[in-house]
């Protein structure tokens, strides 16, 4: 017998999109007085063909190059101008496995580019570095995993009279992709430029026939952090990384990911769309949220910038862990990753991380600064707005554990006051403990807030059964209250709802597992991952693992797992998705790649990466196809270092809204060694229902008397008739799966009808009682 305890612990001055294409071969409406000729042509002197060149000065004016790659632009005299071209035909117009190859052989440094085209080619990320990033989004392009280059143009032009400084780094500084023309007249010749093709390396591109095929709209900007909130990009206004902005329309949902300079690109095909960034949390907002009903057509060349602004000075701390597996009697590991997403820095920052007392030996990186029990403390320092870091354990699991058996660990980093006040919470704040002393389960809430001004709900859950509920627990600042069950071998889930007014979304949790023993001196295992673990405020997350004799080595798991062999769980309820991978090979996988298409019933917009085994480059591309790039991570085979050979990532991602009960949401992962075929994960299932726990359909607690409801399922109202006792005065409660009060009826009679017609959809829970306690209880599915 053992016992285990889990306890959680913009304004805009102008809107900034600027349409490149008006129409094919546009008449200009200039007044006569500026011709403005010149040629683009790759840097072997290749004409490209219908190359899109517009001007923005004035009423602007647009022309194709021919076949020569010449073009003519009239336009309006004494005003300034800005010529600018654009394709973005053919994104694998000249590209292969062997510009592939070559740009391999230059990062590893064996055969290096020799011209600042080559390089600018080479980053098809358009990072402005060309490192293992830009292999792994040729070898995405290459195998039709994305769509083109997500973050990049298929043409890339250069001022032809730009000299480099340093020919070998031509991102050293930015170079001039445009030609700016101060209020001249007459005939402005040899506006040129150089063509360079994104991903041709070894010039293969054919320049001036229109393949006709493969050609695509898309979208660009950038997302900046706006310091002096003029809603424009000015010198010091940094690039914000890894933000998120969607385009949705008629022909789908699709994304990108901000490089770290900020730039975006996304690939759609030809309609109408709504272009909108997604903020981290409340503490920014965009100068303009959404760009409404954007029409892209091919070709075109469209710039939404963002330019965010903070809502209030505060930090913003975010944590989260997880593990590949744990074994008993073998070596384990933890990764715990904090951000910080606010908008000022975070000072006097703490990670506290309590282990299961399960581990033994354990060591971290870096070192912790101080220890009490299982409990570690790490001295962060400052981190910065947008700073993350990561704080990896490793130990033994204890020979002493059962098979089987759950264990949980909790990580919380500080600050973590909300931030800015909020002036509706009451300032109370509850904390759930649980434990197994005296043949007993005994759980304890208490206050560690202010006062509360209201009380809340609470449930206890047996295994999957609802075993007891209440809507009446309030409690001062200080005051605690315990709630004692039978240890009978089951695990026992307590859940208190924090108030409405509580800056977060908070259902404390905690759970016992194998106190006492069943009638066949036997322990329930393996409910305690199928709930939540109550961990949603985002500077706590719990992390609870069944240890295991076998496994999968490359997987896909959600949690909470859900119930039954469905899988249910709650409407809304966010899934957290751990992928796990193993080099099973012959030879070290320098890089690891993880590919997720997010389905149906997911949104994809919500995702939030989270803890792994290795650092990763994160993006998010076309219909929400999610790449985890863990670039030269040199894992070696299982052969050779078994216990190395392991990896993980995990990411959050919550539900579409208003999902129907009965929604099924499957997803898979793919998993690429290097330049291998990937493995194919097994595939997860959660369904949206009404079975998350179980409520016996009748319990009476009053010999004699008997209950029967009908219509059970009910749609608009059901029938109570209770016989064997005359109630003069009677209350119906009526409760959802969380334990809060939904509806609440009286009654004068030993038959009643109750209207539920404004309840939703789903599976309650019932309570009857008269002026002497509970009569009976029982459950009802609308």
């Amino acid at each position: 017998m053992f016992a285990k305890i889990f306890t959680p612990m913009v304004k805009i001055k102008l809107p900034i999109a600027i349409f490149l294409l008006f129409a094919t071969f546009q008449l200009s409406f200039a007044q006569p007085g500026l011709v403005v000729t010149g040629n683009i042509s790759t840097e072997a002197g290749i004409g490209v063909e219908g190359v899109l060149v517009s001007a923005d000065g004035g009423n602007g004016g647009s022309a194709f190059t021919d076949a020569n790659g010449n073009y003519e632009l009239s336009l309006e005299e004494g005003i300034a101008h800005t010529i600018s071209p654009f394709s973005n035909d053919a994104p694998l117009n000249g590209v292969s496995t062997l510009d592939l190859v070559l740009t391999e052989r230059h990062t590893a440094g064996t055969e290096l580019f020799t011209s600042p085209y080559q390089l600018i080619a080479a980053d098809v990320d358009r990072s402005n570095e060309v490192d293992l990033n830009d292999l792994l989004t040729f070898e995405n392009a290459i195998l039709g995993i994305t769509f083109g280059f997500p973050n990049n143009t298929s043409w890339r032009f250069v001022d032809a009279d730009y000299v480099f400084p340093n020919p070998l780094n031509p991102f050293a500084e930015q170079f001039p992709e445009v030609v700016n023309l101060n209020g001249t007249s007459g005939t402005v010749a040899n506006v040129d430029f150089v063509a360079v093709k994104t991903g041709d390396v070894n010039g293969t591109a054919i320049a001036n026939t229109s393949s006709g095929n493969n050609n695509y709209s898309g979208i660009t900007g950038n997302v900046f952090n706006d310091l002096n909130d003029d809603c424009l990009l000015d010198n010091g206004d940094a690039g914000l990384a890894g933000w998120i902005v969607v385009a949705s329309g008629d022909e789908g949902t699709f994304f990108g990911t901000s490089s770290s300079d900020g730039n975006y690109f996304i690939a759609m095909p030809d309609g109408t769309y709504n272009i909108s960034l997604v903020m981290p949390n409340d503490l920014w907002t965009a100068c303009t949220p959404t760009f409404e009903d954007v029409v892209v057509e091919y070709p075109s060349a469209q710039i939404f910038d963002f330019p965010v602004q903070a809502t209030a000075s505060c930090p913003f701390m975010e944590v989260d862990m997880a593990t590949w597996l744990l074994r008993r009697c073998f070596p384990g590991t933890y990764s715990v990753n904090y951000c910080n997403t606010g908008t000022i820095d975070a000072n006097a920052a703490q990670v506290v991380v309590e282990l299961d007392p399960f581990f033994e030996n354990v060591q971290s990186t870096p070192a912790w600064t101080s220890v009490n029990g299982n409990t570690y403390t790490f001295d962060l320092g400052t981190v910065a707005s947008g700073e993350c870091g990561s704080i990896y354990f490793s130990f033994d699991i204890s020979c002493d554990a059962e098979l089987g058996q759950t264990h949980c660990s909790s990580a919380t980093v500080y600050p973590n006051t909300p931030c800015p006040p909020s002036n509706t919470w009451d300032g109370a704040n509850l904390q759930v403990t649980g434990d197994c002393s005296g043949g007993e389960v005994i759980f304890t809430v208490t206050n560690v807030g202010e006062d509360m001004q209201a009380p809340v709900n609470y449930v206890v859950i047996e295994d999957i059964m609802i075993q007891m509920s209440a809507d009446d627990l309030l409690l001062n600042s200080g005051e605690s209250v315990t709630i004692p069950r039978t240890a009978n071998g089951s695990t026992w889930r307590l859940m208190v709802n924090e108030d409405e007014t509580h800056p977060y979304d908070v259902l404390n949790s905690v759970a016992v597992e194998g106190c006492g023993t069943n009638s066949e001196g036997e322990v329930s295992l393996g409910f305690v991952t199928q709930y939540s673990a109550g961990d949603e405020e985002p500077y706590l997350d719990i992390d609870c693992t069944e240890n295991v004799g076998s496994w999968d080595p490359n997987d896909k798991q959600g949690f909470p797992r859900g119930t039954e062999d469905a899988h249910y769980i709650e409407k809304g309820q966010d899934i957290e998705y751990l992928i796990r991978f193993q080099n099973t090979g012959s030879d070290t996988a320098f890089n690891v790649r993880v590919i997720d298409r997010i389905e149906a019933g997911l949104d994809a917009a919500t995702i939030r990466p989270g803890a792994s085994s290795h650092p990763y480059k994160f993006d998010i591309t076309d219909e929400g196809l999610v790449i985890f790039s863990f670039n030269n991570i040199m894992l070696p085979d299982s052969n050779v270092n078994e216990a190395a050979s392991h990896g993980f990532v995990k990411f959050t991602i919550q539900q579409e809204p208003d999902l129907p009960l009965g929604t099924t949401l499957e997803n898979e992962a793919a998993i690429y060694f290097d330049f291998n075929e990937p493995v194919i994960t097994n595939r997860t299932l959660h369904t949206i229902g009404e079975k998350v726990v179980t409520v016996s359909a009748q319990e009476v607690f009053v010999p004699g008397v008997d209950l029967n409801v009908y219509p059970n399922p009910f749609d608009g109202a059901a029938t109570f008739e209770i016989k064997g006792m005359d109630i003069l005065k009677g209350e119906l409660k009526l409760y959802n799966l969380n334990g809060q009060l939904m509806k609440n009826q009286l009654f004068q009679s030993s038959s009643f009808r109750f209207d539920g017609s404004e309840l939703p959809e789903g599976m309650y829970f019932f309570r009857i009682e008269n002026e002497n306690g509970v009569v009976a209880s029982g459950k009802v599915v609308k």
